[in-house]
């Protein structure tokens, strides 16, 4: 069985207003999959049952088996290996993590390369830029989670209280702290203590400098102790001598950062993407986010175009190797990518996922807050993006490395200097 032009198909499935293109079975032959994915929580199950109905109507002559697993990363990780390691027995795709999860994978080939197979499908024609831009090389999975962006939440009630504008640049923000700490409100809150939250921020800042220092760094390239995150963690050295985070911010956990940003205690907040939905929803009119302000006055104008962030590597749905059924397979996974998505734009509010709503044909009853559809706007066309620093480090040791020299930085102590910090920051980017 093998992918064909439009001409020839004996079915195109219609998905929303796109064509995902499925040669199907010959001679009524229905072909069996064997699909695994993780079960986090009832937002998820919400998705896939979704999915569940839908799916026979889309692809009638293949039967997709679905099992959800439950557990956390390791769990479901341990067992897509581990039925691999096996023969395969039970699993034609399946929804992978990404990240250093999936070095096993690559490393014994066991997933299958979907280049060939999207490109006839007219994949490309449905997602947005960033996920184009970032399709380098051989392709391993469909992703379908939400798009990942760093930005700095912000009150505009606050702001507007105060006579402040969002900043573009760090003099700019360091005016705003500088005003607001002289008020009882936290300029910035941050949740320190997990680590990532606060390697995000010296991130955002080392991007408008160089947007692909984090790529260099895991290349092998460059280093944290090069001059955009040297020059990022200077800015957050001063933030912190300013008084522009919450008193023992290093303690701060995300879980504690977060209401205080939307209980009006704090005026701005280092977060991402994901958070805009639901303080919009909570905040109101209240509600705003910026980008990291610019270092160098000269590279405002770049705000907005190369952002930290992105989907996850390897992080979406993917093909075994050793399937008997590639494009079956291949064509369950786009399916259900898209039906995934699908569910989280109309029925979630979610619109920061990889594909172009309108030629999806999607409609979400009641359109989005501005705030969700002005980023959501903004990220069809954003050019350069990498993942997360914490999220694209080479190994897990090297991430939790990254994190916790983060946090141990923002204790702010005289024994633990910025030099201190990007060391160690190197240090950890070598941990196998």
């Amino acid at each position: 069985m093998k992918w064909k032009s439009v001409a020839a198909l004996s079915l195109i499935a219609v998905l929303g207003g796109s064509t995902a293109v499925y040669a199907g079975a010959e001679d009524g032959e229905k072909v069996t999959i064997n699909y695994l994915w993780r079960d986090t929580d009832e937002n998820v199950e919400a998705e896939m049952e979704f999915v569940e109905q839908r799916l026979p109507e889309i692809l009638p002559n293949i039967e997709v088996n679905m099992e959800g697993v439950p557990g956390d990363a390791e769990t479901y990780e341990t067992k897509i290996r581990t039925m691999i390691a096996a023969g395969g027995e039970g699993i034609d795709a399946w929804e992978e993590i990404g990240g250093s999860w999936f070095t096993p994978i690559l490393e014994s080939e066991s997933a299958l390369p979907l280049n060939d197979y999207l490109e006839a499908s007219g994949y490309w024609d449905k997602v947005i830029a960033p996920v184009k831009n970032t399709a380098e090389g051989t392709v391993y999975c469909v992703p379908c989670t939400d798009s990942s962006y760093e930005i700095m939440l912000y009150n505009k009630k606050i702001f507007a209280d105060n006579g402040l504008e969002a900043p573009k640049t760090v003099d700019e923000l360091k005016a705003v702290v500088e005003k607001l700490a002289q008020t009882d409100i936290v300029p910035i809150s941050v949740g320190a203590k997990d680590g990532w939250c606060a390697a995000m921020m010296v991130e955002g800042f080392a991007y408008s400098i160089d947007p692909e220092i984090t790529k260099k760094v895991v290349e092998g390239e460059a280093k944290f102790s090069d001059e955009p995150y040297a020059k990022g963690a200077q800015v957050v050295k001063e933030l912190l001598d300013m008084g522009a985070f919450s008193k023992n911010v290093a303690l701060t956990g995300i879980d504690e950062a977060l209401p205080l940003f939307e209980s009006g205690k704090a005026a701005m907040m280092a977060n991402g993407s994901w958070a805009v939905s639901a303080g919009a929803a909570k905040m109101g009119d209240d509600f705003g986010w910026f980008y990291y302000p610019a270092i160098n006055e000269e590279d405002v104008d770049k705000l907005g175009v190369n952002v930290a962030g992105g989907l996850g590597e390897n992080s979406g749905l993917m093909v075994y190797a050793g399937t008997e059924h590639p494009d079956e397979a291949a064509a369950v996974c786009e399916a259900i990518a898209e039906l995934r998505c699908q569910f989280a734009y109309e029925e979630q509010g979610d619109p920061f996922r990889p594909y172009k709503a309108d030629v999806m044909g999607w409609n979400r009853e009641g359109g989005f807050a501005e705030p969700v559809q002005q980023l959501a706007d903004d990220m069809a066309n954003f050019q350069f993006v990498y993942g997360l620093v914490q999220d694209v480090m080479p190994t897990a040791a090297a991430s939790s490395g990254v994190m916790e020299a983060t946090s141990k930085f923002m204790t702010n102590t005289e024994d633990y200097t910025v030099d201190d910090y990007l060391a160690d920051m190197d240090k950890a980017a070598l941990e196998e």
